[in-house]
């Protein structure tokens, strides 16, 4: 009787041991379309291989399942050769057949192999740079490895806020970039748990903020996303039986629904890292996933949501130690003014004007987080802070100084802001009511006197009207 096997997507972390959980984590059951099987008895053998408890006399099995559930008898070979057998077995790698041919007496099998490996940014704690390391060994002092300047140039992308898009960045001889100061330090004070979203990487810790259940939130709202764009869709309208039930997706085990692509799809996103890849790679620039102001608001949405569980409980809200900086006000704060300085770098640094839609997206984002600041107008006693600002988001963000919050970026974008000019006056009168310094009401409210101007809106319909006939002839030219 065949030992029975079970896909790498039904396998928890729970059930593997150490060295499998960020593999099979990392694939989720699916092997760029091939099927990926594993024996438990397979992990159960290799991990008494592995987990040495000083007992040299265990004997290992001398027949071996492999993944297809084919048997072997190994006991006749030299034990390196055993031992390697027992390897690929337990783990085998994640091999994709690419193609095959006959070239003249030779047959050809070209294979391509996913490679988990672990990059380590870790505190000297001596005042000196990052220990930056990676499994893969290779690079050293004179060349760092290209698993570090991937992840380091990811890195960098997230985390600066004050830097010219024209202006290049200086590569250090580490492999990331100067402007980005020590990688450990930029991690910590941005917090693992908001760069994880934008990186599309779970937090892999049950004490976490982001949780596994929030962390797939993400995901499942960017593969609405991805699929709302296949139909022409906004996202908030595509499938509400899927994603605004109480049937949440993320409580299905079956990747396959009968009678229901977009829901196998959907599961199939969720499952699998590689395969959500690939599916954004080919979205086109202008559809939601790509939106670079549509993303700029989920990560304040995300800032905001580890703020407030940090102001509502300090002593619950630590993602791993107190080597992060806390997410209080003023950390908050970074954030949200980092977002709206790259809202101003997007719209000053590009090759071409802002397209409509692209500035209705900007605008939308800016009034979002205006609307998020006012909301917050509530001290929160987080112990870190000095003062009573330090206290109060929104008196560290408007009521206590004028920076041109929000103002400056939403006079920049006057047509796309008259569209949610009701909104805005709404905003007005609770910033009216919630105190703010002169200079910034009377700043807010010559804004809104441009807005009610019946051309703004006049003008910002017929360049939505143009930009859509000139999509639609693109179309139909392609």
């Amino acid at each position: 009787m065949p030992i029975p096997v079970a896909p790498f997507s039904r396998l928890t972390l729970e059930d593997m041991s150490p060295t499998s959980r960020l593999s099979a984590t990392s694939e989720a059951g699916y092997q760029q379309g091939l099927p990926v099987e594993d024996s438990s008895s397979d992990y159960e053998s290799y991990s008494d291989l592995s987990d040495d408890d000083g007992d040299e006399d265990d004997e290992l099995p001398a027949i071996v399942q492999s993944p297809s559930e084919l048997s072997y008898a190994i006991d006749h070979l030299p034990e390196e050769s055993q031992d390697a057998v027992r390897r690929v077995f337990s783990e085998p790698p994640r091999i994709a057949l690419q193609q095959c041919r006959l070239i003249d007496d030779t047959y050809a099998f070209q294979m391509t192999e996913l490679v988990t490996q672990s990059v380590r940014i870790r505190a000297s704690g001596n005042g000196s740079a990052s220990q930056l390391t990676c499994s893969c060994g290779h690079g050293g002092e004179l060349e760092p490895c290209s698993h570090l300047i991937w992840l380091l140039d990811r890195l960098a992308k997230q985390t600066l806020y004050d830097y010219d898009p024209k202006t290049p960045l200086t590569m250090t001889e580490d492999g990331f970039a100067q402007e980005l100061g020590d990688p450990f330090t930029a991690i910590s004070e941005h917090r693992l748990d908001v760069l994880s979203d934008d990186l599309h990487c779970p937090v892999v810790d049950p004490k976490a903020v982001s949780g596994d259940d929030d962390v797939t939130s993400r995901r499942v709202q960017e593969s609405r996303e991805l699929l709302s764009a296949v139909y022409g869709m906004s996202p908030e309208e595509f499938r509400p039986d899927i994603f605004d039930s109480s049937s949440s997706p993320l409580r299905e085990k079956k990747v396959l629904k009968r009678n229901d692509l977009d829901y196998t799809v959907l599961r199939m996103l969720l499952d699998n890292h590689h395969f959500f890849n690939y599916f954004q790679s080919v979205s086109r620039p202008r559809d939601p996933i790509n939106d670079s102001f549509r993303k700029l608001s989920q990560r304040v949405d995300r800032v905001l949501r580890v703020f407030d569980a940090y102001a509502s409980d300090p002593a619950s809200t630590t993602t791993a130690s107190s080597t992060e900086t806390p997410p209080d006000v003023p950390w908050a704060a970074k954030h949200i003014l980092g977002c709206t300085k790259l809202i101003k770098s997007f719209i000053y640094t590009r090759d071409r004007p802002l397209q409509p839609s692209e500035a209705t997206s900007a605008a939308r984002t800016l009034i979002h987080i205006l609307s998020a600041v006012v909301s917050r107008n509530q001290d929160v006693d987080t112990g870190s802070a000095t003062t009573r600002t330090e206290h109060n988001l929104y008196l560290y963000l408007i009521g206590d100084r004028d920076t041109d919050f929000a103002i400056a970026e939403l006079n920049l974008l006057p047509e796309a802001a008259s569209q949610h000019l009701h909104s805005l006056e709404a905003i007005f009168d609770d910033i009216g009511r919630l105190g703010a310094p002169v200079s910034y009401f009377e700043k807010f409210k010559s804004l809104l006197s441009r807005l009610r101007t019946p051309i703004m809106r006049a003008s910002l319909k017929r360049q939505i009207e143009e930009e859509d006939s000139t999509y639609r002839r693109f179309k139909r030219m392609k």
